[in-house]
């Protein structure tokens, strides 16, 4: 039977925040790896470069032992937050469950509610100066890779008839959602519930291989079961996730970039590598989409600062 994850939405709606003016929570999971902690200063640079923060703050539930990597910035809301999967066994060796079990908790819902909108997304991503103004209705959310395989949309829509609702054929949807603060509670709650019953019903012995029916990607078939469950006629997917092109100039329709796993520049795995050591800032051309995401990966925090003043 579908459960009804819009029973609270009334009260989660409630804003608090001090200022009227911030009216935006970027919700972020940080572990205590170090990549992941590098990323997290990608995304707080393209806050303060992008001025986000003039109607922003952050919402960062973060490994107890990665606190102390972090800026120290009023901007920032911690919430110190054990992994998920460390408190849930079945959930042993699957790293991406905390970027979802780590947000359905009421600490996290009751920081959100000080917000009218909700940015949820990952370490490795940039916002840009067009979601400064923007501001949604339903939903938004990128585009997913995981479901261009006919198996997997089978699966899909047999796993949705099986827990009591017919699937509405919308598939691949993206790993970040951006909407009203009740709105991704609930959304998130309902991708926790899914993501349970995926792991113990679909995966608990099979694990499957990309790009068919793969375990790997357990939390993206429960992002796009949830949003079924939850606003599936309040949504919209291609707004964030875009992919760090090189062809591609930054636009008002281009809200926020994701370091997808690619070959291509830019790629964060490259940039780790040092492939692009020898390319000096004052070469980088920002105004494309990954000449935007190299220029904050390079720059430090204080270089941010000073080309954010004198634009």
């Amino acid at each position: 039977m579908e459960k009804n994850y819009n029973a609270n939405a009334e009260s989660r709606s409630d804003l608090s925040c001090s200022e009227a003016s911030i009216d935006l929570g970027v919700l972020v999971y940080i572990d205590n790896r170090k990549e992941t902690v590098e990323e997290f200063h990608w995304l707080y640079k393209s806050m303060i470069f992008s001025n986000l923060f003039l109607r922003s703050r952050i919402i960062a539930v973060c490994h107890p032992d990665a606190i102390n990597l972090l800026p120290v910035d009023e901007k920032l809301t911690i919430i110190p937050s054990t992994p998920y999967l460390e408190r849930n066994a079945e959930w042993q060796g699957y790293a991406y469950i905390n970027s979802v079990g780590n947000f359905v908790d009421q600490s996290v819902f009751d920081e959100c509610k000080k917000y009218r909108f909700i940015l949820k997304t990952d370490c490795d991503t940039f916002v840009t100066p067009a979601l400064l103004d923007f501001s949604p209705s339903g939903l938004c959310f990128g585009f997913g890779a995981y479901a261009y395989e006919e198996e997997v949309r089978w699966k899909l829509s047999q796993c949705s008839l099986r827990w009591g609702f017919p699937h509405s054929g919308l598939h691949n949807v993206g790993a970040s959602v951006l909407g009203p603060s009740d709105h991704v509670c609930n959304f998130l709650t309902a991708q926790l519930d899914y993501c349970n019953k995926l792991i113990k019903e679909e995966f608990s012995n099979f694990e499957g291989a990309w790009p068919g029916w793969c375990k790997n990607v357990l939390t993206m078939y429960a992002g796009e079961l949830a949003l079924r469950c939850t606003y599936p006629q309040q949504c919209s997917l291609g707004f964030l996730d875009h992919f760090p092109s090189a062809t591609r100039n930054i636009g008002s329709d281009v809200l926020h970039i994701h370091a997808w796993h690619t070959n291509q520049y830019w790629s964060k795995h490259d940039f780790r590598a040092g492939k692009y050591f020898d390319i000096r800032s004052d070469q980088i051309d920002r105004n494309t989409l990954g000449g935007y995401c190299h220029w904050l990966a390079q720059s430090a925090i204080d270089n941010v600062v000073n080309e954010r003043l004198t634009r």
